[in-house]
């Protein structure tokens, strides 16, 4: 199983929980789920490499934790450049400092970043 079926089953197990008790995701848990499922459709895969991880102090109820990621995106014969974005980070398919990473980069933005896989 890869990290955005993991994904994909962590928000299905958000929505079924929250919806028996009338309680969704909030704002920027629904923000972040539609930036993954745009980047999944439309994203650029460009390796990177995880420079820091500082955790929000967020969570969800599948187990994951909100972190602010820096990544040093290296592109095809592009420069490479650093990113910054907030993501939940599971354990199932955790991340550390240092990884080699798999981002999809928003082609219309290039600011707008997350990982998708171990590179």
């Amino acid at each position: 199983m890869g990290f955005m079926d993991k994904l994909k089953g962590a928000a299905e197990s958000v929505q079924a929980q929250t919806s028996k008790v009338g309680v969704g995701a909030d704002r920027g848990q629904m923000d972040l789920a539609n930036r993954a499922k745009k980047l999944m459709n439309d994203g650029v895969d460009t390796p990177a490499t995880i420079d820091s991880m500082e955790p929000t102090g967020a969570t969800d109820t599948p187990g994951g934790a909100e972190n602010v990621i820096t990544v040093t995106a290296q592109p095809a014969g592009g420069a490479a450049h650093q990113i910054t974005f907030n993501q939940y980070i599971y354990p199932a398919a955790p991340f550390v400092v240092g990884d080699a990473v798999t981002l999809k980069i928003d082609p219309s933005d290039p600011s707008v970043a997350m990982i998708f896989d171990k590179g």
